[in-house]
């Protein structure tokens, strides 16, 4: 992430806690946008100086509020990646099972600000 691009997202972001701005700032420096932090939460918060408990939970709201969002989970550890909120895009919709509904919406992604797969 660029310094302008990060400058947006503290901008955007206006979090209230300590933790989470410091897990969101790790997310959107520690690999390129759309690719998902491959280390666990208690090996996130170590690096960031949070307790295990705190980085848990920080993650999970950012989650919950589309800062970060889920890439895969794997011998149920959760990765995760940065959401739309952090990269400034609005969020995709819902699926749904109505009749007459479409079965796929192709986007078309900037390679800058490619966000990571949906889990």
């Amino acid at each position: 992430m660029e310094a302008h691009e990060l400058n947006d997202l503290l901008l955007r972001s206006q979090l209230k806690q300590g933790a989470d701005l410091k897990i969101l700032v790790y997310y959107a420096t520690a690999v390129p946008i759309g690719t998902p932090v491959r280390i666990t939460a208690t090996d996130v918060g170590r690096l960031v100086g949070l307790s295990t408990t705190s980085a848990s939970r920080s993650i999970g709201r950012l989650a919950a509020n589309g800062w970060l969002q889920l890439a895969y989970t794997a011998v149920g550890v959760k990765f995760y990646c940065l959401g739309h909120k952090a990269i400034g895009q609005p969020s995709a919709p819902e699926p749904t099972d109505e009749p007459g509904t479409p079965l796929a919406t192709v986007r078309h992604l900037h390679s800058v600000q490619n966000p990571c797969p949906r889990a």
